[in-house]
């Protein structure tokens, strides 16, 4: 983070801690790629579709109860890596849910209970890697975090497009092993992180409620469940995909390497963390590939399928990165907190998927084959755009900066903040509006929110807050919280 000092250890240990986490990290996308695309290992037939169905809706009935029980407990759970038996069970969960799923998809063993308890091993396994890591990325530089991230997603681009046709022996042998590498290089990145020293991490300053989270969860919840619910219900009746799934996967790969240009974009041009700028592009990019439904081309289909899956991949690690983000500067258990945004993505991906299955037996049947999925189409619209009513920057600005006293300080929380607001502003010389807009700023207020209440234009609002910026020697947000809360210590 700018403004805070890095010493030379750090810089040593930061340089080992990236490759090392960057490669382990994307290891287990790749995993999440070769599990879920059977192809490799399922030869086309019926039976073959409907064990994919049920693969991915009991893999996200597992993730989506993981997460829940996390919620629940999360308060009471300070760190899931500090519990090295839950470590160390998450890729044997991982390699015998492979083992299970294989087994049972290519009738090896006839069980669809195999296949079932495989599917809830990939699940649980996979969501308890994905928030281990998460935790991992909470005691790490965000810059950092943002550039494993950035680079998980083209890794996991190019695995897909090497992998896709690789023989199933390779196959499942990698599914196996996988697993174990990512252990290795996970617990390798952790040590590195817990040697580093700490002098460049801004001190945790304030507790999160779930209220401040319901906003920003509500409108990922929808936008899952759109994209979800296109995907499940009449992707593959719209796209020609049949049960080789040879364009499905040419999609996905094409998909993958689209939100790589786009999240690089998107990350570089994110100023002071707006995090909505990210639901913004997930969204946009869902209505483009809507809209292309109605337009007379070639390929209109492929268009759409390929905007859902970026319009997703987007989405996912939009939250990612946010509550990743929230539980760094958080009293309260970060697993909690990163549990809060999974639960999220997996109940709307859950609903989705439920309703887009119930709609594609409905296809199947003949009822209204022609109509059905432009009508679907176009209510998916309305609803990813009704996500952007709860994704807004005054919600995104609420979850990462408004401080919800802890209990003992309520009664004095009130006259602390103009109390420290009055000594910011005379220490730095800020004018008597700036240090009204500099009260709203400590708050969690929007520029928005600071325009209608001081009846001031929008660019008045962010001319204060450059000038506030300016006289404080900082750059976003995040530093002026810091400033703050240090000086109220002092």
């Amino acid at each position: 983070m700018r403004g805070f000092p890095v010493g030379s250890q750090k810089s040593f240990g930061f340089a080992s801690l990236v490759p090392i986490g960057l490669i382990s990290f994307a290891l287990t996308r790749v995993w999440m790629t070769l599990a879920i695309n059977l192809h490799i290992t399922i030869g086309p037939s019926a039976d073959a579709v409907a064990a994919i169905q049920a693969l991915v809706t009991i893999t996200i009935v597992a993730r989506f109860l993981t997460d829940a029980v996390l919620v629940a407990l999360g308060s009471r759970i300070s760190s899931l890596a500090s519990h090295a038996t839950v470590v160390a069970a998450v890729p044997i969960a991982l390699s015998f849910g492979t083992l299970f799923v294989t087994c049972a998809a290519n009738g090896w063993i006839d069980s669809f209970a195999l296949l079932a308890i495989g599917a809830v091993f990939c699940g649980v396994g996979i969501e308890a890697f994905w928030l281990l890591w998460s935790e991992l990325f909470v005691k790490m530089d965000f810059d950092a975090v943002k550039t494993i991230i950035l680079a998980k997603i083209g890794i996991d681009a190019v695995c897909a497009l090497a992998l896709n046709s690789i023989p199933f022996d390779v196959a499942f042998v990698m599914l196996i092993v996988v697993p174990l590498i990512c252990l290795a290089g996970y617990r390798l990145a952790w040590s590195l992180r817990r040697s580093e020293s700490a002098s460049g991490q801004a001190k945790p300053w304030r507790n999160i409620s779930l209220g401040q989270f319901a906003p920003i969860g509500i409108g990922v919840m929808l936008l899952c469940f759109g994209f979800n619910f296109s995907q499940s219900g009449f992707q593959d009746a719209l796209s020609g995909i049949d049960n080789s799934y040879t364009l499905g996967i040419w999609v996905s790969i094409l998909g993958r390497f689209v939100t790589f240009a786009v999240m690089a974009v998107a990350l570089k041009f994110m100023k002071d963390y707006h995090f909505e700028v990210l639901f913004r592009a997930s969204i946009l990019i869902a209505a483009i590939g809507f809209l292309s439904l109605i337009l007379p081309f070639e390929g209109r289909f492929a268009c759409f399928c390929v905007a859902v899956i970026v319009a997703s991949f987007i989405a996912e690690n939009a939250i990612t990165l946010l509550t990743v983000y929230a539980a760094k500067h958080a009293t309260n258990s970060p697993v909690q907190i990163l549990a809060w945004g999974q639960l999220a993505l997996r109940a709307g991906g859950l609903c989705g998927v439920i309703a887009g299955n119930a709609i594609a037996l409905t296809m199947s049947a003949g009822v209204h084959e022609e109509v059905l999925p432009y009508l679907v189409s176009l209510e998916v619209l309305l609803l990813t755009f009704a996500a952007m009513y709860f994704i807004r920057e005054q919600s995104v600005n609420k979850f990462l900066w408004e401080v919800v006293p802890e209990s003992s300080d309520e009664e004095s929380s009130d006259a602390a903040a103009p109390y420290t607001t009055a000594q910011l502003a005379g220490s730095y010389g800020l004018t008597q509006r700036e240090q009204e807009v500099l009260g709203l700023l400590l708050k969690g207020r929007s520029i928005p929110y600071i325009k209608e209440t001081l009846y001031i234009s929008t660019n008045t609002a962010k001319t204060h807050v450059r000038h506030i910026y300016q006289k404080m020697g900082i750059h976003e947000r995040q530093e002026l919280i810091t400033l703050a809360n240090t000086f109220r210590g002092k």
